[in-house]
């Protein structure tokens, strides 16, 4: 009998160890699973945005003080290309329909290049004002969103200029009472479009159809307002900031902030997967932080990742599950393309 007892104590023992291990294991899963690191030696400075063409099989990264838009194999990260004559390059759309790159060059005199996305060799150049920096793409519409002017172009106020991709032409620019703006969202349901006019701290809500800003929400939680996603389904708006890093939730109903969780500082890029409930924000600090969405009013820390020196700028794919960040050179260290799985 104490045998018996003995051989089920240690069988109880071990199952309960078996079991705290497992749940340990669980706990300590990461949220991204790194898959390949790629070097870039001889590309110095900072970076700023991607762009994706999943179907070609590339990525595209515009290397703003390399003067560079940098494309690579989606699948393998190998560098394929170099696309060069920019002075500096903030955001790149790829638009399919009509296979053409839109780059937006923020430098002295502002303008959105238009590139034939084959030869990539400059069709058209459609000017803009100084600082122009942050785009949105409406796809069922075929509008590109731009913002430009401001601080940098000595003024007080900053435009959104609108560019119809089709005809690359511009059709319209709604001015805004800010010296920065900064990522912008808009609905697919509905006509609104969300804009960061980070030197005030508040979010511009514009209606494109008027053309007007038709509400002004102030943050107090969420200071230096930077990228933004919209949860339309769940009328939710995340926005981050900077010193202190924060990641932040707005109703859009009522404007008003509804959650906030502590992140890396220097966000610059925020992505959001819908299938997952993740939230991905790469963070110049050297951490992509993953959040959780539980529901409409909680979020939750899921994990960070180390990357690299100022890795802010991060894209997801979610057609092949993965979620690419880029640091920048440091010493010894080149700059350096991570390419993440992301929890499916």
């Amino acid at each position: 009998m104490k045998v018996l007892f003995a051989f089920l104590t240690a069988a109880v023992s071990t199952l309960l160890l078996t079991g705290h291990a497992a749940a340990a294991v669980a706990a300590d899963k990461a949220p991204l699973r790194l898959v390949d690191t790629i070097s870039m030696p001889g590309i110095d400075g900072d970076f700023d945005h991607f762009s994706v063409d999943v179907k070609g099989n590339r990525l595209f990264l515009a290397a703003e003080e390399h003067h560079t838009i940098e494309v690579f194999d989606l699948h393998s990260g190998k560098m394929v290309h170099s696309i060069t004559g920019f002075d500096t390059p903030h955001s790149i759309v790829y638009v399919p329909t009509v296979n053409r790159l839109f780059v937006i060059d923020g430098g002295k005199g502002g303008s959105c290049q238009v590139l034939d996305a084959t030869t990539y060799k400059v069709q058209k150049s459609i000017k803009l004002s100084d600082d122009a920096d942050a785009v949105v793409f409406d796809g069922t519409n075929h509008l590109l969103y731009v913002g430009n002017g401001g601080k940098d172009a000595g003024n007080d106020y900053s435009l959104v200029t609108v560019i119809d991709t089709d005809k690359a032409e511009k059709v319209g620019a709604i001015k805004l009472a800010s010296a920065n703006l900064e990522a912008m969202a808009l609905q697919k349901q509905g006509s609104l479009l969300y804009v960061n006019m980070r030197d005030k701290n508040q979010i511009g809500v514009v209606d494109r159809k008027a053309g007007t800003l038709a509400s002004t929400w102030q943050l107090s939680k969420v200071a230096h307002n930077t990228p933004m996603v919209l949860d339309e389904s769940n009328q939710r708006l995340f926005i981050a900031g900077r010193k202190p890093g924060v990641f932040g939730v707005v109703d859009t109903v009522s404007g008003k902030e509804i959650a906030t969780l502590p992140a890396a500082d220097g966000v610059d890029d925020m992505a959001f997967d819908p299938a997952t409930k993740m939230i991905y924000l790469a963070c110049a600090d050297g951490y992509v932080n993953v959040f959780h969405q539980v529901d409409a009013d909680h979020y939750e820390a899921a994990g960070k990742v180390a990357t690299g020196n100022r890795a802010k700028i991060g894209i997801l794919v979610p057609e092949l599950h993965r979620y690419y960040v880029v640091s920048s050179s440091k010493a010894a260290v080149p700059a350096q393309l991570f390419i993440f799985d992301v929890e499916k």
